[in-house]
């Protein structure tokens, strides 16, 4: 029952009541008037009249005060209902709604232009500091993010749009005096908070724009800014970016595909497909895994098209973990075989890569012998001693560690002593010019005699036909990949050829 009705239905029963006394003093009243004109004794009437007067006033008053006490309860149930739909309960920051709301009216109408700044707020390396310091740490550190940009811009409104992701509206475009409040707000989160007697310093980046200069809408404003942030982002993050025009075209498209993507991982559109690895009996000993985007309305996108773009940010070791935790979840099916996964020169510039592999090992059950992390030509001659050590880290938890295309660049067989690898896999490039190129062919048998003194696997790659399969085998290449044997195909689809044995075979690398 809504209030008003409560109100009236509760203050009706008063109200017949009141009148009910005052039609009792009226007819007493009268009374007493007519004992009056028969002099006869009216006091007793008059006494009535005179009560139920007082009584109906009494019960006026109460119903006055009752009302009164139910519209203030009203009135603090809708303040309450108010806040909770536009304040986000942990933050205080305005809801994402009520933030677009907020900032549609201070960019003012098609005739009247109003000043305004948008600023949109990322938080660096959040996921990381949930994973060291806990989530509830990680609240905090949203809290203070907030608390601190209400104080430093002061009249501003501030708001939540997700997880770590904010938004600042200032009523004026003074960029100098904007500039300046986020550099404060940047040295502020660089002090840190503290936790556990500890103060942990926290790191922002910032995309700015400006209204009517850069867009006029919501919707345009909105978009800008956030090409700015991305540009911060990818410049080294705990900086500040103005949006500037060259930012848009290849710009726009390769941020509207990073959040495409990231939307992807949550929505179910990626899948892994595996392509069988062989034995020189054809036999199936491994597979390799590779991602594939099926976008509700482009179709199959190519890895060659996302891949470069999430590793321009940390989207890439998204992507990571989710190839990982769905070739955990496929192994099953393998018994036997390992599986291949792919890793990016990226994820291994950060120790998350290492953290990871073990956390989704721990989480699944799964044993490490049974992938193998696959690492590009470019990456291993690119390749730091920080690298190293988390190549070394992995082979430590029991991955096996492939170098992938190789013949592509600039990794000479020197490097084959000193990188830790098991396997290598030759450029299909030189495959496909075995039949009729001398150089490939000593390459590939010169290859194949030194994996075999290092006991390192060679996989020949792209092997397409017949021909170029017993090339490779006379060569010296003990495993083989490519569309002879089969094409990748999602897990259940996979043809009969590939299908899992009764008796497993042996892990091989």
């Amino acid at each position: 029952m809504s209030i008003l009705a409560t109100i009236k239905d509760h203050s009706g029963r008063i109200y017949r009541g009141i009148q009910l006394l005052l039609l009792i003093s009226i007819g007493a009243a009268v009374l007493g008037a007519v004992d009056l004109s028969r002099d006869q004794p009216s006091s007793n009437a008059f006494a009535i009249s005179i009560l139920a007067t007082s009584l109906a006033l009494l019960a006026l008053m109460y119903m006055r005060s009752s009302v009164v006490h139910r519209l203030r309860s009203a009135a603090a149930a809708e303040a309450e209902k108010h806040h909770f739909l536009t304040r986000d309960a942990m933050t205080g920051a305005m809801t994402r709604r009520y933030f677009l709301e907020a900032l549609h009216d201070s960019l003012g109408s098609m005739r009247d232009r109003r000043d305004a700044t948008l600023l949109l707020i990322d938080v660096d390396h959040f996921k990381q500091l949930n994973d060291t310091f806990g989530h509830q740490f990680g609240d905090l550190a949203l809290a203070h993010l907030v608390k601190t940009a209400e104080r430093i811009f002061a009249g501003g409104m501030v708001g939540r749009l997700g997880g770590d992701e904010f938004g600042v509206i200032v009523p004026h475009n003074d960029l100098a005096i904007i500039n300046k409040k986020v550099r404060r707000l940047l040295d502020a989160m660089r002090a840190g908070k503290s936790h556990e007697g500890k103060t942990i310093p926290l790191s922002i980046s910032v995309g700015l724009a400006l209204a009517p200069a850069h867009a006029s809408n919501t919707t345009e404003l909105m978009l800008v800014a956030d090409l700015a942030l991305y540009e911060s982002k990818a410049a080294g993050r705990g900086r500040v970016t103005v949006f500037d025009e060259e930012m848009l075209s290849d710009k726009r498209y390769r941020r509207l595909v990073e959040r495409e993507l990231r939307a992807a991982v949550y929505l179910g559109e990626l899948e892994l497909h595996y392509q069988p690895i062989v034995n020189p009996d054809s036999s199936t000993c491994g597979f390799e895994g590779l991602i594939r985007w099926r976008h509700p309305v482009r179709g199959l996108i190519s890895p060659a098209e996302f891949i470069p773009i999430a590793e321009r940010s940390t989207l890439i070791d998204m992507l990571g973990e989710w190839v990982f935790k769905r070739a955990c979840a496929d192994i099953s099916h393998f018994p036997g075989r390992r599986i291949s996964i792919n890793v990016s020169g990226e994820q291994l510039k950060r120790d998350e890569i290492v953290t990871m592999c073990d956390r989704v090992l721990k989480e699944t059950g799964r044993c490490a012998a049974q992938f193998v992390i696959e690492i590009t030509e470019t990456v291993a001659t690119a390749a730091t001693p920080e690298i190293l050590r988390r190549l070394e880290a992995l082979r430590g938890l029991g991955f096996h560690i492939a170098l992938d295309d190789f013949g592509t660049g600039h990794c000479g067989f020197n490097y084959l002593k000193t990188l830790p690898i098991d396997s290598i896999k030759i450029d299909r490039s030189y495959i496909r010019s075995l039949a009729h190129d001398q150089v490939a062919q000593i390459f590939v048998s010169a290859l194949a005699q030194i994996a075999r003194i290092q006991d390192v696997t060679i996989v020949a790659e792209g092997v397409e036909t017949q021909e170029e399969f017993a090339l490779v085998k006379a060569a010296g290449c003990n495993r083989f990949q490519g569309y002879f044997f089969g094409r990748p195909a999602p897990r259940d689809k996979l043809g009969p050829l590939h299908a899992v044995h009764a008796e497993p075979l042996a892990l091989s690398a």
